[in-house]
């Protein structure tokens, strides 16, 4: 099973920032449910880098040190907003059946 990892908070040199201007998760349990159906989800990216197969990043995302250089599937921000995960699995899964 492949490991997603969902970045949604960024280093900003001495602490961690949400990517978003507002609070729109106040957990992730109903975005890692929703993909753990077909996916090991993870959305600590400063944990879990080491362990993770492919990032799931928000476009336009701010800048982020991708230390392990792991493969990046972008998805439109305005999905992560609305909470649309069945157009997020699309890009995610389009994303995944071409990378062969």
């Amino acid at each position: 099973m492949k490991k997603l990892c969902f970045v949604l908070t960024v280093s900003m040199g001495i602490n961690y920032v949400s990517i978003f201007p507002f609070p729109i998760y106040r957990t992730y349990n109903e975005l890692k449910e929703f993909f753990s159906e077909d996916y090991d989800v993870s959305i600590n990216y400063f944990k879990d880098k080491d362990s993770v197969d492919y990032l799931v990043v928000p476009d336009p995302c701010p800048p982020f040190d991708n230390e392990e250089n792991i493969p990046i599937i972008k998805v439109p921000a305005v999905l992560f907003y609305q909470k649309d995960y069945e157009k997020m699995k699309i890009y995610i899964d389009k994303f995944l059946t071409n990378d062969i």
